[in-house]
């Protein structure tokens, strides 16, 4: 995303031809058929196109001229609405396109090219019904001006800059947050139909969220920065305690220059709290532990609501970056938000690692090849060329679209930073790990025993043995009643500590169990949940053998170590050999090869004294045993909806880049996606073109939500959809554009499913 920051007006002009549409549902049954038109509008200017009764309407319209500029085509979207016309009474809605023109203004400013001239299909949307046809376009766009570098901030979701260009600076973390009435709460709501309101809150998040991206830019610009990388958006739908929504935009502030120029190392940063998780110029030295801090608010209607929620959040942070101190570094990396609401009580999550930046004088700790004092002990090194065979054949998996360990030459020298994952040597009151070990690298510096991190998983040279997936979760009771909200908020915030302790504990047993020789956690993502009565942590991550810390002999099975774990084991088998995951899975028969897949992660429901009591009473008094049964299935299709909310709040995974990906919860993409959309594994080469964001909502009224099967059919479909659509919004960036980088959030899944999409 390029937005334009300067205070002249960059003129464009913007030409639009319909030209066709397929596949539209029949909206006039009487002659099997519809009487298809569009409206083109932009600001506050309206188009039409002519009527033409056709499932496959076949306009080639005139062009539809707006004179605009820059700024106003980043601010505002072109919507072209697709109608059925009625003589009688008012036109029928088929569904609406948005476009983001700031797709176009990016590439040809990156390109410095002048005019813009393409035909392209996007996806019909209906809030209601989904996807209902296709509508084929074509956009020509002139720039007035020439291309100025100052006069805009780039704005990219990847945690790394393009080849082409050099950090010279780095401010630190940069914020924007903006509050918007919730339509799903207006008076207006009550009158006007379903469609309307979810039309209404599409639009409202959709401006919010590009009036917050506006809002950082500035930002970043006052700061001294050109560019904003490692963006992260967030839309939290706070319900009836405050009716509001509010979107959240954070990212790390830098500058960028062009070309081969070498720019001096940069300084410590202003706000030392980072959203990337790999420092520019591997001016890493030191790795110190995994970082989160935890809040519990509760939402009220406030005069000021941008303000009070932006105090919460400079709070945690500096309370973070104290962690980080505390442990002998000087840096975040990493850097992640997440909000949950439930009723009027919000639980605020940051997570992060703590790191140590070299100050610049000293040239990065870079070993081609250690030397003859290490070489005896080196983990790289000692393996020959027959070794080296011997562990490719027993190679579990091949990572890809990356250079595979067997195409590797001996000869050609590989980077060997070690001293990236020392502990940091700063003398501190509080304790280091309870137990360091000798790099077995360099021999030098000290290794955790088992490190996690926020941060990606590292080259392969510098781990051995397959990457795997890790996961796990605690669930905790919560006693108190939702509508008291200040025993419930109290009941969580006490609830944490000890559900922390435990997820460590899990986690570090799971490891075991997973990859015995496993050292490492890389791409740690906490993910918290919170129902009426259940608080749900889960955490994620890919296990790796670290070379550089000494390797272990895997403790062998005693009996003694199966019965201290016996509990545990069967909580791990319960959570995923449930029954109702073996009855979901019976039931639900897929018909055809899907392009993603939503595995739950099935949560154990408690069960009431109160029920149970009344269920055993059910001979005697069958009217009780309705009133039973019916609460029951209420509580438990909210159990149902529940799962699948947290499964998809987990986010994607790249079944690619580690192995076992099947068997933790999440999103997964099926490999015919490939090679169209790609890992974090395979982008750092690639040249960005274009960041897209959007928001869908929908909503089923045909059919009631009975069962788990009727809400993963729901789930799946609205989920296929958005691939769909991704995939026509891919054809902006050009035939040889891929989709990396992509990120799908749920902010609210109850009768209404709302997605957020990012992508670059």
């Amino acid at each position: 995303m390029l937005i334009p920051v300067c205070n002249e007006r960059l003129p464009v002009r913007l030409e639009i031809c319909v030209q066709s549409a397929k596949a539209l549902p029949v909206m006039n049954k009487s002659i099997n058929s519809t009487d298809a038109f569009v409206e083109v509008r932009f600001l506050e200017t309206v188009d039409k196109t002519e009527v033409i009764t056709s499932l496959n309407p076949v306009w080639n319209s005139e062009q539809f001229v707006f004179d605009t500029d820059e700024k106003e085509l980043t601010e505002e979207w072109l919507q072209l609405r697709v109608m059925d016309h009625d003589t009688y009474s008012a036109n029928d809605a088929i569904g609406r396109v948005n476009v983001d023109c700031n797709v176009f203004l990016e590439r040809m400013r990156l390109a410095k090219s002048e005019v813009f001239e393409e035909t392209f299909t996007m996806r019909v949307y209906d809030t209601i019904y989904g996807n209902r046809g296709e509508l084929t376009l074509s956009i020509k766009m002139h720039l007035l001006m020439q291309y100025n570098p100052k006069n805009y901030v780039q704005i990219m979701s990847t945690s790394f800059v393009p080849t082409c260009l050099r950090v010279s600076d780095i401010f630190g973390l940069v914020d924007n947050i903006r509050c918007e009435k919730d339509p799903d709460y207006e008076w207006l709501d009550k009158i006007r139909t379903p469609r309307a309101t979810n039309e209404a809150r599409q639009n409202a998040i959709r401006v919010t969220m590009r009036d917050a991206m506006m809002g950082i830019a500035q930002k970043a610009y006052k700061m001294g920065g050109n560019a904003i990388i490692g963006v992260h958006e967030s839309v939290d739908m706070e319900g009836s305690a405050s009716d509001l929504l509010t979107c959240r935009v954070i990212g790390t502030c830098v500058k960028v220059v062009h070309g081969n120029f070498q720019p001096a190392p940069y300084g410590k940063p202003i706000k030392p709290i980072l959203t990337i998780d790999k420092l520019p110029a591997e001016r890493q030295v030191g790795l110190g532990s995994l970082l989160t801090c935890r809040s519990i608010q509760i939402l009220n209607e406030d005069e000021n609501p941008e303000t009070v929620r932006r105090d919460y959040w400079v709070a945690l942070r500096a309370e973070i970056f104290q962690q980080a101190r505390s442990v002998g570094c000087n840096l975040v990396v990493g850097y992640s938000e997440s909000v949950n609401v439930n009723d009027s009580v919000a639980l605020l999550t940051c997570t992060g690692t703590a790191v140590v930046l070299s100050d610049g004088s000293e040239p990065a700790n870079t070993n081609n090849g250690p030397n003859e004092s290490s070489a005896r002990n080196s983990p790289v090194v000692i393996r020959d060329s027959s070794e080296k065979e011997i562990k490719e054949k027993k190679a579990l998996f091949k990572f890809n679209g990356s250079e595979g360990r067997e195409k590797r030459s001996d000869s050609a020298p590989r980077a060997f930073r070690c001293n990236q994952f020392h502990c940091p040597n700063h003398e501190t009151k509080y304790h280091t790990p309870s137990k360091t070990f000798a790099c077995s690298y360099c021999k030098n510096g000290l290794v955790g025993e088992f490190i996690l991190s926020t941060q990606q998983c590292p080259p392969p040279q510098y781990y051995a043995g397959p990457r795997n997936f890790i996961q796990v979760s605690v669930c905790k009771k919560i006693a108190s009643d939702p509508n008291e909200t200040s025993d419930y908020a109290a009941d969580i915030g006490n609830a944490l500590p000890y559900s922390d302790h435990e997820l460590i504990g899990n986690l570090l047993t799971e490891a075991k169990s997973v990859y015995p020789l496993g050292n490492a956690i890389f791409a740690v993502d906490i993910t918290n949940a919170v129902c009426d009565d259940s608080l749900v942590c889960i955490i994620t991550g890919v296990l790796v053998r670290l070379l550089v810390i000494q390797k272990t002999e895997a403790a062998s099975p005693s009996i003694t170590n199966v019965l201290s774990f016996s509990s545990l084991q069967r909580q791990h088998d319960a959570r995923r050999f449930s029954w109702g995951t073996v009855r979901d899975a019976i039931r639900f028969k897929p018909t055809v090869q899907s392009n993603l897949t939503l595995k739950i992660l099935n949560i154990k429901q408690s069960m009431d004294d109160n029920n149970s009591s009344s269920a055993k009473s059910r001979l005697r008094l069958n009217t009780i045993v309705d009133k039973v049964r019916r609460k029951q299935h209420k509580e438990y299709v909210s159990h149902v909806v529940f799962e699948r909310h947290m499964s998809l709040s987990i986010g994607i995974h790249e079944n690619q880049s580690a192995g076992n990906a099947t068997s933790i919860a999440g999103v997964h993409l099926s490999n015919s996606l490939y090679p169209h959309f790609v890992n974090k594994d395979v982008i750092e080469g690639m040249l960005p073109i274009a960041r897209f964001c959007d928001v869908f909502v929908r909503e089923d009224l045909t059919t009631a939500v009975r069962d788990s099967t009727t809400v993963d059919g729901f789930v799946t479909n609205a989920l296929e959809e958005r691939i769909t659509t991704i995939k026509s919004i891919l054809s902006l960036g050009g035939s040889n554009a891929v989709v990396a980088n992509m990120k799908i959030s749920c902010p609210q899944f109850n009768s209404v499913l709302i997605f957020i999409i990012c992508r670059d």
